[in-house]
């Protein structure tokens, strides 16, 4: 592999989880905002609005090393082997935040069985979680991509 294809799968996993924290971001936001007017139990409402606001913040954080990363980068302070430790690294952060998103859609789920007036709250959440969840998919399968096209011995922690 050449080092143009290397940058070129460098730019591709960066902007890959750029796109992610972007969409989970969006999707954040969106649930803050129609969340406090859907019909849900009190309890479910604070966690919803919890993970939903530590969904915004995630994408933050992420965002802000990205840019830090970003900036190594450009000033040869860091290299592609640790662009792949740091990328992963956010792709892990981005799947713990959604685990908690997983765990909120399941209990919603329960609580619109029990009451079809409560339907709307797991809608919003389980399509918000389909969305992020396919961008973190593409920020991993990115990362993963770019580590496998780079030699061994650099790849290692």
């Amino acid at each position: 592999m050449t080092v143009g294809d290397t940058q070129r799968l460098l730019r591709a996993a960066l902007a890959a989880v750029r796109d992610c924290a972007a969409q989970m971001e969006t999707q954040a936001e969106s649930l803050l905002q129609a969340l406090p007017n859907t019909p849900m139990d009190e309890d479910l409402r604070a966690n919803a609005l919890e993970s939903s606001a530590r969904l915004k913040d995630t994408s933050g954080r992420v965002t802000f090393e990205l840019a830090l990363l970003q900036a190594q980068l450009d000033e040869d302070k860091a290299d592609a082997a640790s662009a792949v430790r740091t990328l992963a690294s956010m792709d892990a952060t981005m799947m713990d935040a959604l685990a908690a998103v997983a765990d909120l859609a399941d209990a919603l789920e329960k609580a619109a069985e029990r009451d079809e007036e409560k339907e709307r709250a797991f809608v919003l959440v389980i399509e918000a979680l389909g969305v992020m969840l396919q961008g973190l998919e593409k920020a991993k399968a990115a990362t993963e991509t770019l580590r496998a096209g780079m030699p061994a011995t650099r790849t290692r922690a």
